[in-house]
């Protein structure tokens, strides 16, 4: 068994101890939270009657994947997680759903995905795969997905230059102050709890391994600031 990457323990054991607070300290407080998963299922390409199984990966407490199920009444959604104790609150907001979820703790920078999968989506997640291993996710994502089956994943990126990121970081504060948002609860968990194991990079560069890895019609089909949501298709003929 090979050795786990130091990020994976970090990741782990962060949101081991942040499962419980997750929601209330962070959800309502996170920017543009509800706005990715809108987008997310906003490019979901299949009818709301389709019997589709999809892939979630780092469903966390399962805000997400609440959404997938509802809107998608006749779907199911197996989605792998590091944290156990964020599975377990997940479990519970989701047991009205429990005959079409299956929920497993595992390292998705290491499973192999049981597919075949009509979507992969995933929302603020895989920040946290170890850096040497997110070029090789986008290919088992690849091979676990159906012929013309899609991916669709939202995340948090770097800004292409420093300076911009302070930009960024910047328009980001005075938007939650006008809206009347108090981060400080947040923000005082972030500065006792250390480093979380994430390591985001910028936006072309998952463009670039979902190409990499067979994927077509690759885009980022919406960015503001340091949030964004790709798209790409497993070819239908492939």
């Amino acid at each position: 068994m090979s050795r786990e990457h130091p990020n994976t323990v970090l990741s782990r054991q962060h949101f081991d101890e942040l499962a419980e607070q997750y929601d209330d300290l962070f959800v309502s407080h996170m920017y543009d939270y509800d706005v990715t998963h809108e987008m997310i299922l906003t490019m979901l390409p299949f009818p709301s009657t389709s019997p589709a199984r999809v892939l979630e990966l780092g469903p966390g407490t399962g805000n997400l994947t609440q959404k997938v199920l509802t809107r998608f009444p006749h779907s199911t959604v197996v989605g792998y997680d590091l944290s156990e104790q964020m599975l377990a609150q997940a479990r519970a907001k989701l047991a009205v759903f429990e005959a079409r979820l299956q929920l497993c703790q595992g390292d998705i920078s290491q499973t192999v995905f049981p597919g075949p999968f009509d979507a992969v989506v995933s929302a603020i997640a895989v920040h946290h795969v170890p850096p040497p291993s997110k070029p090789i996710l986008f290919h088992r994502v690849y091979a676990a997905l159906r012929p013309g089956g899609v991916l669709v994943l939202g995340d948090a990126f770097q800004a292409t230059t420093p300076a911009l990121g302070d930009t960024y970081r910047r328009f980001i504060a005075e938007e939650m102050e006008r809206r009347g948002v108090d981060t400080t609860a947040a923000d005082a968990y972030r500065s006792r709890s250390g480093p979380s194991g994430g390591a985001s990079t910028q936006v072309q560069a998952y463009l670039r391994w979902m190409q990499q890895a067979g994927f077509v019609n690759v885009d980022c089909v919406w960015k503001h600031f340091g949030r964004a949501v790709v798209y790409g298709e497993r070819p239908a003929d492939a």
